[in-house]
Order: structure tokens, then sequence, then C-alpha cells
């Protein structure tokens, strides 16, 4: 079974998540990011796809590991690695015009009906654990979460 592993930014600011708008229709967007080559670490395939899709230039240590995402299928697993920064939303150009139309900061939920299931997963996993965080703060510790809850 042939195994492809790819590695995603997830790039934060506040809530705010960038994408990159893909060219072809129906309208759909992805994150940036892509296929590890076999000598490849993760982080490395992330610092390379990165840089080749878009002008945004990564430096080792500068991102962490967030979550893996794994799609069995009978031809071939792919893996999905996703990484986190925090950036500020400054405009980012799109280097692979053949691809991406352009390179956006959008509110996290207005885009997840656009992106791929696994982008999708790790994108809302982000806010939704962010926002519990945030609860949890702002009531000295004592709220519940509601998966906890139930």
């Amino acid at each position: 079974m042939k195994k492809v592993v790819k590695s995603r930014l997830v790039a934060i600011n506040k809530d705010k998540v960038l994408v990159l708008k893909k060219v072809e229709k129906p309208l759909r967007y992805t994150l940036p990011g892509g296929v590890k080559k076999k000598k490849e670490t993760e982080e490395e395939t992330l610092i390379r796809e990165v840089g080749e899709e878009i002008k945004l230039k990564l430096t080792s240590g500068q991102v962490k590991f967030y979550l893996s995402h794994i799609k069995k299928r009978k031809e071939e697993t792919v893996i999905k690695n996703y990484f986190l920064i925090q950036l500020e939303p400054t405009s980012i150009k799109v280097k692979e015009k053949h691809k991406f139309a352009a390179a956006h900061w959008m509110d996290w939920k207005e885009v997840l009906p656009f992106m791929d299931k696994s982008d999708r997963l790790a994108v809302r996993s982000y806010f939704k654990s962010f926002n519990r965080k945030v609860k949890k703060k702002k009531n000295n510790g004592h709220q519940v979460s509601s998966r906890l809850a139930m």
C-alpha cells in the first residue's frame, strides 16, 4: 500500500486563518502545504512547500506541530500533518498562480464549508479548543467543557 505524507500550515491571527483560493471551480480553499519528499522531515516539507506556493518564508522552529489526520483508502494511506503559527494578517502573494488565485486571511467559520474534510477538521478543532481555553480563563477555571459534561 502506498503512503503519501503531506504537511499543512494553519496560520492564525485572532479569528482568521490563512487560506489559498484554488483556481478551479467550484469555489474551494486549502491550507498552504504539500507532499513530503523522501529525505525530508515533515517540517522541512512544510517550509519548502509554503515557500513554493506563496511569498512567505518560514524557518525551522518557527512552526509548532499541531495534529495528524490519517485517511486510509484501498490503494493508499494519506497522512496530513498540521503545523501552527501565529502571524500578522499581512498581504501575501501567490507564487503558483496556475494552482491558486489568491491568498486570503478569512474568518475561520466562513471558510470551513469550502475546505476539504481534513483541513476543516484541523481548523475547527484549533478554534474550538482555543475558545474552550478562553471560556475557562474567564470563569476562573471552573467552566466544564460541554464535551466533558455529557
